[in-house]
């Protein structure tokens, strides 16, 4: 996402989630991948395919995400 499309979100209260090196949270995010990673802890994110968008506590739509165990 562009920093212009960005800014605009968050002025209407938007936020981006699924970031890599986020915690896992099946709450607000979909894992579509999962990986053995030994030099990351477990359930962290890896790898983000497509960002999540985020308006107060509801989830707009879910990041897809690949994720260490």
């Amino acid at each position: 996402v562009s920093r212009a499309v960005q800014q605009r979100l968050e002025n209407m209260g938007v936020e981006i989630i699924g970031n890599a090196g986020d915690q896992f949270d099946p709450n607000l995010h979909n894992a579509i991948m999962h990986t053995e990673d030994d030099s990351v802890p477990e359930n962290t994110i890896t790898q983000v395919f497509q960002q999540g968008f985020k308006m107060g506590d509801k989830v707009i739509r879910f990041a897809m995400v690949q994720v260490a165990n």
